[in-house]
């Protein structure tokens, strides 16, 4: 049985504060195993991949973080996924990740650790608001807009197009569920797809709207997490006429969601406020405020939860 710490025991002080040059837009950490400790953090004209090392992890006493890597960005970072390419831990060594800003354009980029080749894809009409690699081979990435589409880009090509009623806020790919892909509108309509057809599956129906971020957990394939309005709803896929739970999460209006098998994160207004919640039971963990929240993301194996912030980026051990 999972042992539940009382709300008040969870500390709401980061462990770490990571500082950087200008406000974070938005946050990643590496989904796969070879770069799982690699953060990914979008600025107003720069991406700047760091490495953190954990104490659970090596021999080390203490939290160490390294900025591997700066790369100049056309424009503001609006999204940014990482490929299943990159590795720094065999050689070649390669760091592969893609952005969308601004401009409505994706960029890929692919760098050796000093050099950096950028390939920009252009095809959207208005902001690109996520983007996603295929999670085995990584040669495809399936981006969503507000011009109400999703598209599917290959070696810098656009080859296919889905079109939606409203605006596409949220794409998923599931390393464990690779044939299928989840597409979140801003109409509060999550819909699953076959990734290869590009044919629908199945819709979940929040019931209300506007749909802002929609995550599917990695840990556990069954579990879709989405904040729409100021509620949290929670999706068991297996049973998917009904909400597993609907909360108030931020009164006036939730942002962003970030889950794992046990743990979910969500932040919005008032205050930017940053929130955690046991998945199963629903007891809340941690609360705390942030000047601004450019995004939020969990480590791939440990607690962690990465903020972006005014100047830097928060992580918070969470204990439960």
């Amino acid at each position: 049985m999972v042992q539940i710490r009382p709300a008040n025991v969870q500390r709401s002080d980061p462990v770490e504060r990571l500082p950087l040059p200008s406000r974070v837009f938005c946050t990643k950490f590496s989904k796969f195993p070879n770069s799982s400790n690699l953060l990914a953090l979008g600025l107003s004209s720069s991406v700047t991949i760091s490495q953190c090392c954990f104490t659970e992890e090596t021999s080390n006493s203490e939290f160490q973080w390294s900025v591997i890597k700066e790369i100049h960005h056309d424009t503001r970072v609006q999204a940014i996924a990482w490929s299943p390419k990159t590795n720094l831990m065999m050689s070649p060594k390669i760091i592969e990740f893609a952005t969308s800003g601004t401009d409505h354009k994706v960029r890929l980029f692919t760098s050796d650790g000093d050099s950096v080749q950028v390939k920009v894809m252009k095809g959207h009409s208005d902001y690109v608001n996520c983007l996603v690699f295929e999670p085995e081979v990584g040669d495809q990435i399936l981006t969503g807009s507000d011009d109400h589409t999703v598209r599917l880009w290959e070696d810098g090509d656009c080859v296919s197009t889905l079109y939606f009623k409203s605006p596409v806020m949220s794409v998923a790919w599931h390393s464990e569920e690779v044939g299928k892909v989840l597409i979140g509108q801003k109409s509060g309509v999550i819909s699953l797809y076959n990734s290869v057809t590009l044919q629908p599956i199945m819709s979940l129906d929040c019931g209300i709207t506007p749909l802002l971020s929609v995550d599917w957990s990695e840990a556990n394939s069954l579990h879709v997490s989405a904040v729409v309005s100021s509620e949290m709803v929670m999706f068991d896929m297996s049973s998917p006429s009904q909400p597993l739970m609907t909360r108030t999460v931020h009164s006036e209006g939730a942002r962003h969601v970030a889950s794992t098998d046990n743990l979910v994160a969500t932040a919005g207004k008032p205050g930017n406020c940053v929130k955690v919640w046991h998945a199963k039971s629903g007891v809340q963990l941690l609360s705390n405020e942030m000047v601004v929240v450019g995004g939020l993301s969990w480590h791939h194996k440990l607690p962690y939860l990465a903020v972006g912030g005014d100047r830097e980026v928060q992580l918070y051990k969470i204990s439960y």
